[in-house]
C-alpha cells in the first residue's frame, strides 16, 4: 500500500467552502489553555476527530488548526467538555504558550468549525 500526501494545492478549496457551513464559538471563560491544546464547555458537541480552526489573541494574533480529542457531555453542568489538540501551533506561539498566563489571559479565542 502506497503512501498518500495531503492535498496543499488548494485546487479543491473553492469547491468545499460553498458546501459546508462554518460554525464559530468564542470562549470568554472557563477553559484550560496552554501549548498543547485547549478544554473548554460548549453548549454543543462537536464530534471527536474533527479538524477545527483556532485563533488565539494573547495579546497578538495567533492562527492554527486543531483536532478534538474528547468531546464528553458535562454531568454537572449543561453542554459538552471539549478537548482540543493544536496540530501546527507556531513554535513562537508554543513558547509564549508554555510560559504561566499570569494575569495576561487571552483576550478572545474562537474555534471555528
Amino acid at each position: 500500500m502506497g503512501a498518500t500526501k495531503h492535498d496543499l494545492s488548494g485546487v479543491f478549496d473553492a469547491e468545499l467552502r460553498g458546501k459546508r457551513a462554518r460554525k464559530s464559538t468564542t470562549l470568554d471563560t472557563a477553559f484550560y489553555l496552554n501549548h498543547k491544546g485547549i478544554t473548554f464547555i460548549s453548549d454543543r458537541a462537536i464530534l471527536e476527530w474533527t479538524e477545527v480552526g483556532v485563533e488565539l489573541r494573547v495579546p497578538q494574533k495567533i492562527t492554527c488548526r486543531a483536532v478534538v480529542v474528547e468531546c464528553t457531555r458535562c454531568a454537572i453542568e449543561q453542554g459538552f467538555k471539549i478537548t482540543l489538540l493544536f496540530l501546527d501551533l507556531p513554535k513562537r506561539a508554543q513558547a509564549q504558550l508554555n510560559i504561566p498566563l499570569t494575569g495576561a489571559s487571552p483576550s478572545s479565542i474562537s474555534i471555528f468549525h
